[in-house]
Order: structure tokens, then C-alpha cells, then sequence
């Protein structure tokens, strides 16, 4: 490069190199920059920004590492231990003209929106390049570590969080005629104090306007789509006022963004603060439920077991309702299915009922992946009692489970086997929980035909249950429940005889959770009753409006 001499205004300080490189070669290690920075490491190479590691010779106001403050006397940063004698940086290089990356930021006014940005400690010039001193980085730990082994992702909450910061960020670039480029999962990380950063914004520009504007808000729509594990499905423009049941109100935004419906970052941030708010607190339900098993038409005995539970109280003068629902079918023959399946529904009783029990997980902030934590330790502790006691006997009882803990208007479905749990909203029934079985599987691979898994020889064949060693691997689903909704579990001895659409039909004719259930339970033998039968109907409807 040519010599770097002149100083540049607003503050920023000129450059004074050591074995200056020619021709605009990159500085070979060892140069010495500011008598300050030595460089070790040449990073990135590119035509319009190059990023070397350099070595800091004299102590410094802030960690190079993290970029906490530093006093004079400090050998060791405290906030991430390194040593100060020792540092090292980053340093952005990029040509003055067309200036990119960290060195934009310097003079752009102090806002809480720059927190997710790049901290740049230094920014001075040369004859004809402009260099940013940022932290090296090395407390960072990036998204696409992160989530790197396959099927790890962020809960929708702190994705919705994460996704607020960024938006912010943009929306402050976009005021000062930046633009972010396109965002990738390894441009986002987490600081040591599990806060949201861009690691090195190296792709920061002065924006060209609107498109410029839409193209970041479009990219932070795919990086949080990847970091929630959210599956994009396209959707058609007039299709945005009907989304599926099983939506999240997060996937919904996504698909807004996609679909370019979103694209504006303020107002971005604005709707995913307000999803946040939402989420927060649940909004309380009034709450009719019921229930019926039956032995069927062939069995001559049953081995299905029933649970339904229901907390209706007033917590800090607001009404509050807390419900646990499950239903199991045993496997094992007389005294082996019908004791699993009561081991099961009463072990999950007990591991639940204490925490749903206490007022700190209803009075306040609701975390749907806290529940769904519970929910599988639940069923951890129900496989659990299952394995000891047909040690005990001597036998291989097992059973199926699906479940649904709500609070308010949350409603967490945890699964393992051929039980199901579905929604009922809107005339139609949808199921919530996924088959583990082994026609399930073959129509997950396209081998089968969906309506195979009423006729098919083994259609009985399921590939998890409880009643082994170890983890059972129970699907957890999240629902947001409205008034009008219903949740119905029920055993395969009820939607292996009557289909799904003929259930729908039973729910539009008989409102009361009682009647529905009897009837249900009447349409699985009429269909053939050839298991026992069990069903949880949970109605949900707005709270009446007192007026005083």
C-alpha cells in the first residue's frame, strides 16, 4: 500500500507504518502499524476489505478480547480473564473511497441499537485506506457452531429475542444510510455475557436505499428461520390471513417476511416486541372437559388408562387455569397393559402436578421451553417406573402416552407411540402429535399412501413406547390455544375406527365435552371396536366479561 500520511477529520488519528508493503500488497506479518499493532495473521483478502489479527505492543483502555474497560494498572481483564499484556485484535482494512465494514460505524451517534454492533475501538486513515480496531473475537461463539450438530435449535422465545436485537440494528443502520449486507448464521454470535453480537459486520455498506433495506430484513428472516429450525413453507399471498392451526404466531412473521409483507426493520423489531409481550403472560381460558374409555367390541379387557386434571384459581386477583390431560394404552396382556398404562398417567401425575402446582410458573413470564423440559422429564419418570416394574414381573408391559399441560391459553402435547393428540378449530381436526409407528415411517419416506395406516397389516407395529431402559425420545409440541379450540387425545382404538373427518363432525354436533366423548365412544364401536377406546375432550372458551 501507498504510504498512509494524512490524518482524517471528526477525530480518528493518521496512520504511522512500520516496513510499509508497496503497490497495495497486503502488510506482511510483522509490520508494525501506530507502534501500536504488530500483525500476525493476514484473515480475509479481498479487492474491497482485508482483515489481519495484529498483536497490541502497549497496554490499551479496553479488552481487545471482549472489549470490557481497562484500567491503567490492570495485568488481566476481569471480565474474561485475558491477559493484557498479551492481546490481540482485529483489524479491518478497506479502501477510503468506498469505505465497508466496522469502519462506517465510528461516527454514528450512541444509541441502545448499536449493542448488537461490532465495538470499535479505534478507526484512523491512511493516503488511501481507512482501518477499524474491533476485538479479536475469540470469546465469541458463533451461531453455526452453535447449532452445528444436526437438529439443535434455539427455543422460538430467545429466537424471537435474538430476532428484536438484529431488527433494532438494522433499523439503526438504516436511519444512518447503511446497509448489513446478507446475514448468515456465523455473522451472529454470543458474548461470554450470553449477549447478541455481530461478529465482525465486515459486510456493512452505505446503503443504495429501499432494496438495499428489504435485503437485509429478508435475510434476517432466513438466519432466524435457521436458528429456530422453522420449516419454510410457501404459502400463497392471499393465504396470509389463514394460517395453519399449528402456526406459530413466530412462523407466521416469518412467513410475512418471505412473502415480503414485512419490510421495514423498525417495524420488524415492533411486531416481534409485541409477539414477545404476548408470549410473556397467557392469557386465561375458561375450561369444560370430559372424558369416557370403553372396553370395545373384541377385547375382554381394557387396557387404557385416563387422566384429566384441571386448576382453576385466582393468582394476584387475575383468574388462572392449569390442566394436565393424558391418555395411555397399555401393551402386555391382563395385568401387564392395563398396570403400565396406570403406571404411566399416575407417575406423570406426580412428577407434574408439584411444579404446575406452584404460583411462580403461572404468575408470571411463561417459558414454552421450560414446559416442554417438563413434559419430557414427565415422561422420562413414567418410562422409568414402566422398565422397573416389568423387571419386577417379569414380562414386557409397555404403553403408549400423549399428553397436554396447559396454562392459560399455552398447551404443551408430548407424545411417544400411536396416541394422539389433536386440535379442533375452525370445524376442523388437526393433529398435533406425529405417530411413532412403523406405517408412520413408511409414509414419512413416500413408500405409503396416508389413508395406508387404516388398513396396512402392520399398522399396529410402533416404534417407541414406554416400558424400555433409557429415554423414550417424546415429541413435545407447542399450541397457542383460542377460545372456541378443543384439544381431543384419544388411543388408536378410537381413530383407527372412525376417521378423522367424521370425528370433526361428532365435535360441530355436541358442544358439551361430556356428550361428545360418549358419543365418540359409541362411533369407534360402531365402527368396529376392535380396541379398547379412550378419549380426553378439553373445550376451551373466552372468560365471561364481568362488569362492575
Amino acid at each position: 500500500m501507498s504510504e498512509p500520511t494524512q490524518p482524517m477529520t471528526g477525530g480518528t488519528q493518521p496512520l504511522n507504518p512500520v516496513n510499509q508493503p508497496e503497490e497495495h500488497e497486503p502488510f506482511a506479518i510483522g509490520t508494525v502499524l501506530k507502534d501500536i499493532y504488530r500483525v500476525t495473521a493476514l484473515l480475509t483478502d479481498t479487492p474491497t476489505l482485508r482483515v489481519y489479527r495484529v498483536a497490541l505492543l502497549e497496554p490499551w483502555d479496553h479488552c481487545a478480547r471482549c472489549g470490557a474497560a481497562l484500567q491503567a494498572s490492570d495485568q488481566f481483564c476481569e471480565e474474561c480473564g485475558a491477559q493484557v499484556e498479551e492481546q490481540t485484535a482485529l483489524l479491518q482494512e478497506t479502501p477510503a473511497a468506498q469505505p465497508i465494514g466496522a469502519a462506517l460505524l465510528d461516527d454514528l451517534p450512541d444509541d441502545p441499537a448499536r449493542a448488537a454492533l461490532p465495538t470499535v475501538r479505534e478507526v484512523f486513515v491512511g493516503e488511501d485506506s481507512r482501518f477499524a480496531v474491533l476485538p479479536d473475537g475469540t470469546s465469541l461463539v458463533r451461531f453455526d457452531t452453535l447449532l452445528s450438530e444436526p437438529n439443535t435449535f434455539v427455543d422460538q422465545t430467545d429466537a424471537v429475542d435474538i430476532g428484536i436485537q438484529v431488527a433494532r440494528a438494522l433499523a439503526y443502520l438504516h436511519r444512518h444510510g447503511l446497509a448489513l449486507g446478507q446475514l448468515t448464521l456465523a455473522d451472529l454470535a454470543l458474548t461470554n455475557k450470553r449477549e447478541i453480537k455481530l461478529a465482525d459486520a465486515g459486510a456493512i455498506r452505505r446503503s443504495l436505499g429501499k432494496e438495499d433495506q428489504l435485503d437485509d430484513v429478508e435475510h434476517l428472516g432466513l438466519v432466524l428461520e435457521k436458528m429456530a429450525g422453522i420449516q419454510r413453507q410457501t404459502r400463497r399471498l392471499d393465504d396470509s390471513n389463514n394460517p395453519s392451526p399449528l402456526d406459530s404466531a413466530f412462523a407466521t412473521i416469518l412467513s410475512d417476511l418471505r412473502a415480503k409483507r414485512i419490510t421495514d426493520a423498525s417495524i420488524l423489531a415492533q411486531t416481534l416486541e409485541t409477539l414477545l409481550a404476548e408470549q410473556a403472560t397467557p392469557i386465561s381460558l375458561r375450561v369444560r372437559t370430559g372424558y369416557a374409555t370403553d372396553v370395545g367390541m373384541i377385547r375382554d379387557h381394557n387396557e387404557d388408562s385416563v387422566l384429566t386434571w384441571d386448576l382453576r384459581l385466582n393468582w394476584d386477583a387475575k383468574p388462572v387455569n392449569v390442566g394436565l390431560y393424558v391418555v395411555a394404552d397399555g401393551m402386555g396382556g391382563h395385568e401387564g397393559g392395563e398396570v403400565a398404562s396406570g403406571l404411566a398417567i399416575t407417575t406423570t401425575a406426580q412428577t407434574l402436578v408439584p411444579t404446575l402446582l406452584d404460583p411462580q410458573l403461572h404468575a408470571g413470564p411463561v417459558s414454552s421451553k421450560h414446559l416442554a423440559e417438563l413434559v419430557k422429564q414427565a415422561a422420562f419418570q413414567a418410562n422409568q417406573a414402566v422398565y422397573e416394574e416389568s423387571v419386577r414381573r417379569k414380562n414386557d408391559m409397555g404403553t403408549t402416552l400423549t399428553m397436554a399441560v396447559v396454562i392459560g391459553d399455552r398447551a404443551i402435547v408430548g407424545n411417544v407411540g400411536d396416541s394422539r393428540t389433536y386440535l379442533y378449530r375452525d370445524g376442523k381436526l388437526q393433529r398435533i402429535s406425529k405417530d411413532h409407528s412403523l406405517v408412520q415411517r413408511l409414509i414419512d419416506i413416500g413408500q405409503l399412501d396416508p389413508d395406508d395406516i387404516y388398513t396396512h397389516p402392520q399398522r399396529n407395529a410402533i416404534l417407541k413406547s414406554l416400558g424400555d431402559s433409557g429415554d423414550p425420545g417424546t415429541d413435545t409440541f407447542e399450541v397457542q390455544l383460542q377460545p372456541n379450540d378443543a384439544l381431543f387425545l384419544c388411543s388408536d382404538g378410537m381413530w383407527e375406527m372412525v376417521r378423522d373427518p367424521k370425528m370433526a363432525a361428532l365435535f360441530a354436533e355436541h358442544a358439551n365435552p361430556a356428550d361428545l366423548c360418549d358419543a365418540l365412544i359409541e362411533a369407534g364401536n360402531a365402527g368396529g371396536g376392535e380396541d379398547n377406546i379412550s378419549v380426553v375432550v378439553v373445550r376451551f372458551d373466552a372468560l365471561p366479561i364481568v362488569q362492575h
